[in-house]
């Protein structure tokens, strides 16, 4: 068994223990698990997103390992294989871009896995049909929700970057989720929040590197970036340039500590 395969079957283990006594009456997706591909491991950069608005299915219980993973992984390889390359939506618009930069080798290409590492914070969401209008099956937009699935996880993402050690982690994901991607999936409150734009443009409120203090935690020498989701830095955000020099702030950084 090579370095990749222990990699996955650890990950996979993972996920198993943690979501496999989700009561089903609760009406859960199943968990958003990655793959990671052996580009990965060179690249060695994750890309974190909120959640996946309506995910695959939901969890049946009792269910056996095999068909839990298989259901789970055989989602995430289908929409990376088949949707990713011309994904229309903005986290995807920004991935593709890290890859268009130099920033990272490789390509996302249709039938191809990615070389880099996504993954969201909320693994789950609540399972509902797409014209549902109803959003408070979305944990970032239903507190009482995001506490559940933070309940279910606990430190699963943690684990997970643990195991991968990434060089950089680009959390896509807000200021307002700080204190939750602290203690789930950097394992530490004690982090330092750094502003990365020497123009003051933009506080560290808005985009910032977060430091892990302690020299103990894996992710010590981790580049994390913590950032506004794409649909807003790349559309919503007002005015051309300032939507610009935001991307060019979050490609200079990576391109310095990569060396790129």
């Amino acid at each position: 068994m090579d370095d990749l395969e222990k990699i996955q079957n650890e990950i996979q283990k993972l996920a198993y223990e943690c979501f496999r006594n989700v009561d089903c009456s609760e009406g859960f997706t199943y968990p958003l698990i990655p793959r990671i591909s052996e580009m990965y491991l060179k690249n060695r950069v994750v890309v974190m997103a909120q959640e996946t608005n309506t995910w695959v299915g939901h969890i049946d219980c009792p269910e056996k390992q095999e068909k839990f993973l298989g259901g789970c992984l055989a989602e995430y390889d289908r929409f990376v294989r088949d949707d990713v390359a011309r994904h229309r939506g903005k986290l995807w618009q920004f991935s593709r871009s890290l890859y268009k930069r130099g920033l990272l080798d490789g390509c996302i290409q249709n039938g191809s896995m990615l070389s880099h590492c996504w993954m969201n914070l909320f693994c789950i969401e609540k399972s509902v049909y797409r014209n549902d209008k109803n959003k408070g099956h979305l944990p970032s937009q239903n507190r009482e929700l995001a506490n559940r699935v933070l309940e279910i996880q606990q430190d699963f993402i943690f684990q997970v970057l643990r195991l991968i050690q990434p060089k950089v982690i680009l959390a896509l994901i807000g200021n307002k989720n700080d204190d939750l991607l602290k203690k789930y999936a950097l394992g530490t409150t004690n982090v330092k929040s750094i502003s990365i734009d020497s123009s003051n443009a933009f506080g560290e409120h808005e985009l910032a590197e977060l430091k892990v203090c302690e020299n103990t935690n894996p992710l010590h020498e981790t580049l994390i970036l913590r950032t506004y989701h794409p649909t807003y830095f790349m559309g919503r955000m007002k005015g051309r340039e300032r939507r610009a020099l935001y991307r060019d702030l979050i490609y200079d950084r990576i391109q310095s500590f990569l060396g790129k």
